[in-house]
């Protein structure tokens, strides 16, 4: 019940935000904006959607290879699915871990494996954002907004930081984890310290795929970039830079992704990053009407590709346990 009435709490608090920002943008606006929408661009922008789970569940498909406990690429990518469709809907973009969830109940994946292809991977995301997200927010506070008002993306990128310090320390620090050993006397707590107990005696794997993760994340980086790319086309956003357009997607997405990573009383930074998507695009002249429509639309493209999933779900347990 706490858990409901947590998630309804913070809905309720994503849709003000967002109702603000179209009050603030133009309802009007947006809705005739939404009528202009080149469909050719927002069908590109969903395919190089797909390109990017393609690419991140062979990243899954690799670490439980190397973990011993190979699993078809199909049913990787239902559990991906499911990931990304909870992920839409939960603080933190929590929601993603559900894919090892899923892994475990509906295709026998041991918890400790599951997570691990999950987990491990997750750390090279999250600091591949802070580099490249914090490029560009030393770019923007140097040539638009000056420090005192870029702090809630310094913040944003601060957060990022400590959880990838925490996540390292998850995986390969068992000193750290005996820190909350007294977890094995709690019943609801002890089976997923256990679990995370038996991801760490494995967290050598991460390791020995460090090269595969890399050049797997390059490749999802793109497939995203371009994702933001033609969804930006299909709004029909232009802007004149000193660079090829494209390239500006690629530094937009990591920065715009953190909001969403910032704890905050939102569903997965909904309010939080659409309001930083409009005040970025409109620091570049775009018309505030098309950054909000492409804010929401980047979003939620993602929410109907994934959908598919929802049977997927049916398995997994309350609270995603291990």
């Amino acid at each position: 019940m706490r858990d409901k009435l947590l998630l309804l709490v913070n809905a309720a608090i994503s849709v003000i935000l967002v109702g603000v920002i179209l009050h603030v943008v133009g309802v009007e606006a947006v809705v005739n904006e939404l009528g202009k929408l080149d469909l050719f661009y927002l069908l590109l922008s969903i395919a190089a959607l797909f390109g990017m789970d393609l690419v991140m569940s062979y990243r899954i498909g690799i670490l439980l290879d190397g973990a011993d406990s190979p699993v078809k690429f199909i049913e990787i990518l239902k559990s991906h699915f499911v990931g990304m469709l909870l992920a839409d809907f939960t603080p933190s973009r929590t929601g993603y871990f559900a894919t090892a969830a899923a892994m475990r109940y509906n295709y026998g994946v041991p918890a400790e494996k599951a997570l691990l292809s999950i987990f491990g991977p997750q750390i090279f995301d999250f600091a591949f954002k802070v580099i490249v997200g914090g490029l560009a927010i030393f770019y923007l506070i140097v040539a638009f907004i000056g420090p005192e008002q870029g702090w809630v993306l310094i913040f944003g990128a601060f957060v990022i930081a400590m959880i990838i310090a925490l996540m390292l320390l998850i995986l390969f620090s068992r000193r750290f984890l005996r820190m909350f050993s007294f977890a094995e006397r709690i019943p609801l707590l002890s089976r997923f310290y256990s679990v995370v107990l038996r991801m760490q005696e494995k967290s050598h794997v991460v390791v020995d795929k460090t090269p595969q993760i890399l050049a797997l994340i390059l490749v999802s980086w793109t497939f995203r970039a371009l994702s933001w790319y033609f969804a930006a086309k299909a709004v029909g956003i232009t802007l004149e830079l000193g660079f090829p357009e494209v390239f500006f997607y690629f530094f937009l997405q990591p920065l715009i992704t953190m909001l969403e990573f910032v704890p905050s009383p939102t569903i997965a930074g909904l309010g939080l990053s659409e309001g930083g998507s409009t005040l970025v695009f409109s620091l570049f002249g775009v018309f505030p009407a098309k950054a909000a429509l492409f804010a929401l639309l980047v979003r939620f493209k993602s929410t109907v590709l994934h959908i598919v999933a929802v049977p997927e779900t049916m398995n997994i347990p309350k609270g995603f346990k291990l």
